[in-house]
């Protein structure tokens, strides 16, 4: 586990980097513009629907997986996820069909603050980015397979695919670079994406036709569970989740640009959450569903409360140097071309707040893992909600003062909220099985 964490952090920071170059060529070449605007809000607006869709199979998908490999046999477990999988890429397909029909009445309705012009430009990079969600989502499963068997590697480096090749596209367009430039490398890297892994699980779980085609005759009893579990997960998720929806769009009633600094802000943070929260999740998500499957619950404890030190007491040190030195953070990141120190400014002012919210995201995330691999869908649905309407009630009250920066202080008290209280119930659950036993 120690190893499969080292590994996937030291992936991580790697594909982090790739990010990062990807990330300062784009402010080099669009600053803070309308342009870029548009852009991120529409690939904000698919990765939130992406995740979402592909949040609730996988998280269905992983703990059942683990029970039917150690209940009954790796053959019917294989199976299962090959359906899974068909059944999130139609899924997808078909959702991608309802946002390309929909697309202006989507973007009219959530970017009020933009004008004509611009909500024109969203309408039509929505669209053309309907592949990347696609790959995205069936990436997203394919990768918890890998995952549950605990292959780390590909999993974890893969991702990396989407920002190289973004970078590929600013370079041959670098004369004449627009929005449709990275919207082409965002496509294109995440085929690319979605190729690699399809390839890895197909040598490494030794899938061949006839096995794919008897996949297609005789469905595993078990896909019932996956979808009726799913379900729930696919509704928090989709509440939970919409809180970066929700920020984009009342950011969009703001300044014009705060669309664009509460995401240069979000990417600052991710570079510490991709090597604490990140590997953890992807690494002690498989574990956490081998014990509950096992009902080892004094195993699950030791293990919540070992990881979730041992990674604050790197995070919290780190989330308040980011806070102290922010301006200097985003300036080294981004201040060259298009973006000033005006923007540097701007940006800064908003990581102040959002490099709060890393610690309580770290902890809320861990303890979020062990309800889900416990299959505890009424309180992940409770959680989302509270979560949902305290984000855009506390959005709504700070931004009146603080702008795009009460957003981000409104994300830290929503994390603080929800991580204590996750915490609080899988600790109660744990008693309460262990007294029982």
């Amino acid at each position: 586990m120690v190893s499969g964490f080292v590994l996937v952090a030291m992936l991580t920071v790697v594909s982090k980097a790739v990010s990062f170059v990807k990330d300062a060529a784009v402010a080099r070449q669009f600053g803070i513009s309308d342009e870029l605007d548009a852009f991120m809000f529409s690939f904000g607006l698919l990765t939130f629907i992406a995740a979402l869709i592909g949040g609730g199979l996988p998280e269905a998908f992983l703990p059942l997986y683990a029970e039917v490999t150690h209940q009954k046999d790796t053959h019917r477990a294989r199976r299962l996820a090959v359906q899974s999988s068909l059944i999130h890429a139609l899924s997808l397909l078909v959702i991608s069909l309802m946002i390309y029909v929909l697309a202006p009445s989507l973007v009219g309705w959530t970017t009020r603050g933009f004008s004509p012009e611009k909500q024109a430009l969203a309408v039509s990079l929505l669209r053309m980015l309907l592949p990347f969600m696609i790959c995205f989502g069936v990436s997203y499963q394919l990768g918890t397979w890998l995952r549950a068997d605990k292959h780390f590697t590909v999993a974890s480096s893969a991702p990396m695919l989407v920002p190289l090749t973004i970078i590929i596209w600013l370079v041959i367009d670098r004369a004449q670079p627009s929005a449709h430039t990275l919207v082409m490398g965002t496509v294109v890297g995440s085929m690319l994406h979605l190729l690699t892994l399809k390839f890895v699980l197909w040598r490494r779980e030794g899938l061949t036709p006839s096995f794919l085609i008897g996949c297609l005759r005789d469905w595993e009893p078990e896909v019932r569970s996956v979808i009726k579990n799913s379900l729930p997960f696919l509704f928090a998720g989709g509440i939970f989740s919409s809180a970066v929806v929700v920020d984009q769009t009342m950011a969009s009633w703001l300044a014009a640009g705060s669309v664009t600094v509460l995401g240069y802000t979000d990417k600052v943070c991710g570079i510490i959450l991709a090597v604490t929260a990140a590997p953890a999740c992807d690494v002690l998500f498989p574990y956490f569903a081998d014990k509950v499957a096992r009902r080892d619950w004094a195993g699950v404890r030791h293990q919540l409360f070992s990881s979730a030190g041992i990674i604050l007491s790197a995070a919290l040190p780190a989330a308040l140097l980011l806070c102290w030195l922010a301006p200097w953070v985003v300036a080294l990141l981004f201040e060259r071309g298009s973006f000033t120190a005006g923007d540097t400014q701007r940006v800064a002012e908003v990581l102040r707040f959002a490099s709060l919210q890393i610690p309580f995201f770290i902890l809320g995330t861990l303890a979020s893992r062990v309800v889900v691999a416990m299959q505890a869908t009424r309180f992940i649905m409770v959680l989302s909600t509270i979560g949902l309407v305290g984000n855009a009630v506390l959005n709504w009250v700070l931004m009146q003062k603080l702008g795009a920066a009460g957003i981000a202080l409104s994300t830290v008290l929503v994390q603080m909220l929800s991580a204590a209280l996750a915490c609080i119930y899988v600790l109660r659950q744990i008693k309460a099985r262990m007294t029982n036993l």
